[in-house]
This record gives C-alpha cells, sequence and structure tokens, in this order.
C-alpha cells in the first residue's frame, strides 16, 4: 500500500504492515464490506503489566487477530483485519497485545470513526441515521454520546474571577430564540454554552454552583442586555459590571439611527424630498464627523448640485434641531471614548 492510499484511508501508523494481497471485499448480509489484512509488530520498549524496561525479557509469543472497524469508504462497510504480535514477559510471565494508536485498547471501532460519530451527533439528526451510514449499531453511537458528554461534564465547583456573556442564535431544535454562551475573560476557554438565554433558566443554572465558588467572580463583561444585569446583581455578589467596548459604541450609534429613521417618518406624507434624503445618506450619520469628505464637490442628484459629505449632513441636521442636537452629542462621546477619557464621557 502506498502512502496516499495510507493517508486516504487513515492508516498512517508507521508499524502497520500490509500484505502484498492487502484488499479484499466480501458481501454479509446484502452489505459489501472492504477487508484490509496487515500486521502489527514492533519491539516494546517495556512490559506493559510490570512495567519493566525490556532488556531482552520480553520476546515474541505468536499472534492474535482482531478486526478494526474503520470508517465507511465509498459508501462500503470498511474494516482493518490485523494480525497483532502477541509478547511474553519472562519477569512477570504475563502477555500482551501490539498496541497502535489507530484504536483504543480492548475496542474494535476506530478512533476516526468514533470521532466522526460524535460530529454527527451535533447536527439535528437521529441516532438510527447516524448508525446506518457508518455500518454501526445504534448502542455504539449512543455510547459515543456517553463519552462526549462525560468530557464536557461542567464543573460545577470552579469560576474564573472574570466572565465573558454573549448570545448566538440557536438552532431550531434549541428551546429559545438566541443560546448563551460564557467563557473565561482570563484565558479566552469557553465554558459552557446554554441553549437559552431567559433569565430564569440562566439563574436556575447559575445557581447550581456553590455560593463560595459564585462569590469569587470579581468582574462580569457583558452587553448592555437587561436581564444580564439582572442575573449579575443577585447570583454574583462581588461582580463588577464591564460593559463591552463594542456594545457602548453600537448602542450610541443604533440611539441615533432610531432618531434620524423617527425624523425621516415625519416627513413621509408631508416631505419626500427630506424623507428621501434621510434615508438615502444614513451612512453619513453613523460616520465619525472627522473623516467627512469636505473638500471634494461632486454632484449629487438628490440635491442638484455638487456637494461635500460635509455640506450634506449638515442640510440633513438642519431639518431637525433634536437630531442636529443628538448627532453633536454622539460625536462627543465618540470622541471621548476614542481618547479614552472616561472623566468627559460620563
Amino acid at each position: 500500500m502506498d502512502n496516499c492510499t495510507k493517508k486516504r484511508l487513515g492508516l498512517t501508523d508507521e508499524i502497520l504492515i500490509f500484505e502484498e494481497d492487502w484488499l479484499d471485499s466480501i458481501q454479509e448480509g446484502g452489505i459489501t464490506t472492504n477487508i484490509i489484512r496487515a500486521k502489527l509488530t514492533y519491539t516494546p520498549t517495556y512490559c506493559r503489566k510490570c512495567g519493566i524496561k525490556n532488556e531482552g525479557q520480553i520476546i515474541k509469543y505468536g499472534k492474535h487477530n482482531t478486526t478494526v472497524q474503520l470508517l465507511p469508504f465509498r459508501s462500503a462497510k470498511t474494516v482493518l483485519s490485523l494480525d497483532r504480535s502477541r509478547f511474553l514477559c519472562k519477569e512477570c510471565h504475563s502477555t500482551f497485545n501490539a498496541q497502535t494508536n489507530l484504536v483504543e485498547e480492548r475496542c474494535a471501532i476506530s478512533k476516526e470513526l468514533k470521532q466522526q460519530v460524535a460530529l454527527d451527533l451535533a447536527k439535528v439528526t437521529c441516532i438510527k441515521d447516524i448508525a446506518e451510514r457508518y455500518f454501526v449499531s445504534d448502542v455504539t453511537v449512543t455510547r459515543v454520546m456517553r463519552k462526549c458528554q462525560e468530557t464536557y461534564k461542567p464543573n460545577f465547583n470552579y469560576l474564573p474571577s472574570v466572565l465573558c456573556f454573549d448570545e448566538f442564535k440557536s438552532m431550531k431544535s434549541c428551546s429559545g430564540k438566541m443560546s448563551f454562551v460564557f467563557m473565561d475573560g482570563h484565558t479566552n476557554k469557553l465554558i459552557g454554552v446554554l441553549e437559552n438565554r431567559r433569565l430564569a433558566f440562566l439563574k436556575a443554572y447559575f445557581l447550581k454552583f456553590s455560593r463560595k465558588t459564585r462569590a469569587k467572580v470579581k468582574y462580569i463583561v457583558m452587553d448592555m442586555n437587561a436581564p444580564y444585569f439582572e442575573l449579575a446583581k443577585t447570583v454574583f455578589p462581588n461582580a463588577q459590571i464591564v460593559t463591552d467596548r463594542f456594545h457602548i459604541i453600537q448602542q450610541i450609534t443604533r440611539a441615533l439611527n432610531q432618531l434620524r429613521i423617527q425624523t425621516m417618518n415625519k416627513y413621509h406624507k408631508t416631505d419626500s424630498i427630506k424623507y428621501k434624503r434621510l434615508k438615502r445618506f444614513w451612512k453619513l450619520f453613523l460616520k465619525n464627523a472627522y473623516h467627512l469628505d469636505s473638500s471634494n464637490d461632486k454632484y449629487n442628484r438628490s440635491f442638484r448640485r455638487p456637494m461635500t459629505e460635509k455640506s450634506i449632513i449638515d442640510d440633513l441636521l438642519s431639518y431637525d434641531d433634536q437630531l442636529s442636537e443628538a448627532y453633536e452629542i454622539c460625536q462627543l462621546l465618540l470622541y471621548h471614548f476614542k481618547q479614552k477619557d472616561t472623566v468627559s464621557f460620563f
């Protein structure tokens, strides 16, 4: 077997020795099965039973054939028929078989196949479909699922000093429209993902942690979502709330944009020209005033004359005093925010 074929089949362990006629196919129960034949032999460095270093005490003691199921190849069941060397330790008089990183000890399913089953379990599908796809039993799929659950079982005795909260759009199978995620603010390591961000659900989850554990949280970094503030105050007694920089900017620009829309809608039936201008040039309201072009005049069809970006925004702000005042305040806040001047900002 050449190296390209080994990589394609995931059989890259160098201690595997393949026969010249290494591939065969049989029909079994109406299913085509590819059988790959190989030998597994090497000189062990120590005894797997007593741990003694091999200085001639360990000898070959026959062989033992095992079958390892691999990932399907061309939609056909594929297995590895492996002749493993058996070894005898003269020191402790015990025997053991040669091992490969392809499969766990005393297991007939390859690690790669288990990993693929685990990946499919993350999708919206049923256990029966996964079992049929990879030619394994429902019990095998369930066992892989339980192993994943044990791996990601939350530790309710630990929380970092800095917690970061956020949300993302859920899948249709989740109970809420938005899911909740929290992570360690120091290491950026993901701690947990919850299928619902509702306050009652989050409270019930975090109250599973002891009060002593929750008291160790010093800072909570989050957006300006009101339920998170309530969660932080009631569940984490010693935590200070830190609002994410991105969400501060987002909140300022969103408030200005909403006021622009309100002003625009006032002219919907009374002045279509002002309405269309306020609607068309919405991006200029969100642009930093220092970045507005004030020197290059370009003909503008909406105004029917040459205009710069600065002259356009000045004209639009003249339509409404409240909008003009809000624009100036927003620009001032953004300036102080960029300068990191907390005294002037607050």
